[in-house]
């Protein structure tokens, strides 16, 4: 099923229509992006996300996020980064970018610590997501400004027609 590139949505924390999707028999692939720098609502997300739709269906995995813990040392936690950590960092973006390359919704954890929050990480995941044509969904509504010009720009690029969620 193709979603179409103008496709943001916001998603109330615990409620998504995406349920009727999967119920439906949509092999549902979600992608989850956010500030590694507010860990336990990030980890919140996921794992509502993940026992919604299952967990082979949310990236990303433990596996990756135990891959991750040199750099949110390193950039959360003022450690420092290294050459290793860089070139861990890359490894986990080129993974990133693999993933929401297979995914039907990318969803952005927009906030930190209660506030609307895009760290670089993020905004070139959702510029990434946008750019191939996935499904976005925001935690919280966007107010952030160059936020809401992708937004504009898109609904300006396309037809409304294109930019509504396909019938099943």
């Amino acid at each position: 099923m193709h979603w179409p590139v103008s496709q943001f949505e916001t998603m109330k924390y615990g409620a998504s229509d995406l349920d009727q999707e999967s119920e439906g028999g949509l092999n549902l692939k979600i992608v989850v992006c956010g500030s590694y720098g507010d860990m336990k609502h990030f980890l919140e997300v996921l794992e509502r996300l993940k026992r919604e739709h299952g967990e082979q269906n949310v990236f990303p995995t433990r596996e990756h996020l135990k891959r991750s813990e040199p750099c949110i040392e390193a950039h959360h936690r003022q450690k420092g980064e290294t050459d290793e950590t860089l070139a861990i960092r890359s490894e986990l973006m080129r993974t990133y970018f693999d993933q929401i390359d297979r995914a039907n919704l990318v969803e952005i954890v927009n906030e930190k610590n209660g506030k609307e929050h895009y760290g670089v990480g993020t905004t070139i995941e959702l510029g990434y997501a946008f750019a191939k044509g996935k499904r976005i969904q925001f935690t919280r509504k966007p107010t952030n400004a160059n936020i809401l010009s992708l937004e504009m720009a898109a609904k300006n690029r396309f037809h409304d027609e294109i930019c509504r969620k396909p019938e099943k």
